[in-house]
């Protein structure tokens, strides 16, 4: 099985942080991956509209029930969790993937199982954990081959894959109309949770569930001490009082406070034998409350701050000899700028929907940075960096060149939808294009037959400069797996109409 996208649930952790750990993985296929806003309960229950409509499930508490977690209403963290999980099958099953990585923001990776360890998948699979607690005892769960078991009631749910086909039976559900606990809901889907009502309501015989034997993303966030869908967000932790079922559940188990286990095994599950003791306080994790970084893509109030973070600084010291390639007469290619960008880019143009009629004869699927909320910083950029790298290559002279006017915007080529772009001239004096996602695709470049030269830069974020009309004729190859992202610019001088 080929991992073909991951998507990380997000309420408060940085990009550079969620990007830093997966590129950590030494053994992950891909990193091709985007990150979606959870959906946070907390501020639903102010009165924030919710994206779906929704009705908490009426029978999910049980007042008499000797476990608390049952007999009590869901905390608005549960629910949106539950939202955010249900967001991001749909989010994957629209897009048209074939297979999802869903990983919650708190993930820890501690490896990633070799591609050998997927074959063992049944071709019926709907989910694979890669992170779980087993409520049963192994005796009760079924070994598929070497590496995986066929699980038997589990919760956890911060790294899991679903195929394309377990993508339909969550949507297919009616989750939405029972909302309850994602720790619940995918073992009542799976027909091994303990709560019959919630088996009777979900259990689909056709949802196959798997997990590896080995945990191979672990989890910051302790139910017990900093978790968001326990306690609410807040500035000081000092502040933060566990609800009254969480302590009811301690005096249940007798548990002093100074004695609490320090994993990640929910609260509410039964423990046996002696409880470790908890680590220094320097090695808790105290909260999951990040400050992020002020500086995002479309924030440019702190130009130098910017540029210092997304553009390479090659560029921005203009060592335009030690770093410019010319693969072709008259096309240079460059790093220009850092993966953050790209990553970050390709995420604005998927939250958007993709127009595929803009260019009457070559037509595109794209969309223009200018919907993106983009256009004023790119069209910066390509006439504080771009402009004196053209001018410098091209011996450019003349007022003409002295402020540049732009058309850009974000392409993507799916191989199974418009995986091509015929030959054509442009209609600018000069064009950039700026590959987004190598390695993440195959096929695909920039082709130039009058030089025979394919331009597919293997690193993020490397730009092509070319003469946009009469000399420089040129096409997109077909990208033959993946999908391929690309941001193009038709550059334009004061004289040219």
């Amino acid at each position: 099985m080929k991992l073909n996208h991951i998507l990380i649930i997000n309420i408060n952790n940085p990009y550079d942080s969620l990007l830093h750990r997966l590129e950590s993985i030494k053994n992950i296929p891909s990193t091709n991956f985007n990150v979606l806003d959870s959906i946070n309960g907390w501020e639903l229950e102010k009165g924030k509209p919710s994206p779906y409509a929704f009705k908490v499930a009426d029978w999910w508490k049980l007042p008499d029930h000797e476990f608390r977690f049952y007999n009590r209403d869901m905390t608005p963290g549960e629910v949106g969790c539950a939202l955010s999980h249900y967001d991001a099958v749909k989010v994957a099953y629209d897009a048209g993937h074939k297979n999802v990585l869903i990983l919650e923001e708190d993930f820890v990776p501690v490896d990633f199982p070799r591609p050998d360890m997927f074959r063992e998948l049944p071709s019926d699979w709907s989910m694979v954990y890669l992170g779980r607690h087993a409520n049963w005892d192994e005796s009760k769960e079924l070994k598929v081959g070497n590496h995986l078991t066929r699980v038997g009631y589990s919760y956890n749910n911060h790294a899991y894959i679903l195929s394309r086909k377990g993508m339909e039976e969550v949507l297919e559900s009616g989750w939405l109309n029972n909302l309850i606990p994602t720790d619940e809901f995918y073992p009542a889907l799976h027909g091994t949770t303990d709560r019959m009502d919630a088996q009777k309501i979900f259990h689909n015989a056709k949802f196959k569930a798997y997990a590896f034997r080995k945990n191979y993303f672990d989890q910051t966030s302790n139910p017990k001490t900093n978790s968001l869908t326990e306690f609410a967000p807040i500035k000081d932790l000092n502040e933060n009082k566990k609800p009254d079922w969480l302590d009811d559940f301690q005096a249940q188990r007798k548990v002093k406070p100074s004695d609490e286990v320090i994993d990640n095994k929910p609260p509410w599950i039964k423990t046996t034998g002696k409880s470790h003791k908890a680590k220094k306080e320097t090695n808790i994790v105290k909260t999951a409350i990040v400050k992020k970084d002020k500086i995002t893509i479309k924030d440019d109030s702190n130009w130098d701050a910017w540029c210092e973070r997304y553009i390479n600084p090659a560029i921005l010291n203009k060592e335009y000899d030690l770093v410019i390639d010319e693969p072709a007469p008259h096309v240079y290619v460059f790093p220009f700028f850092n993966k953050r960008f790209c990553k970050e880019l390709i995420q604005l143009g998927e939250k958007q929907e993709w127009t595929t009629g803009r260019h009457k004869f070559y037509p595109t699927t794209d969309n223009l940075l200018e919907v993106l909320g983009m256009k004023d910083i790119y069209n910066r950029l390509i006439n504080d960096h771009v402009r004196p790298l053209a001018i410098n290559r091209y011996q450019l002279e003349g007022d003409t060149w002295n402020h540049l006017r732009d058309e850009s915007f974000i392409i993507k080529y799916p191989h199974d939808a418009q995986a091509h772009l015929s030959l054509h001239h442009d209609h600018s004096n000069i064009t950039t294009l700026v590959n987004l996602n190598p390695g993440e695709f195959e096929g695909g470049g920039t082709y130039f037959p009058k030089y025979k030269c394919n331009v597919n830069p293997k690193e993020y974020g490397v730009m092509t400069l070319h003469p946009g009309n009469i000399t420089h004729k040129h096409g997109a190859r077909a990208v033959t797996s993946g999908t391929r992202y690309v941001v193009v610019s038709f550059i334009k001088g004061a004289s040219h109409t």
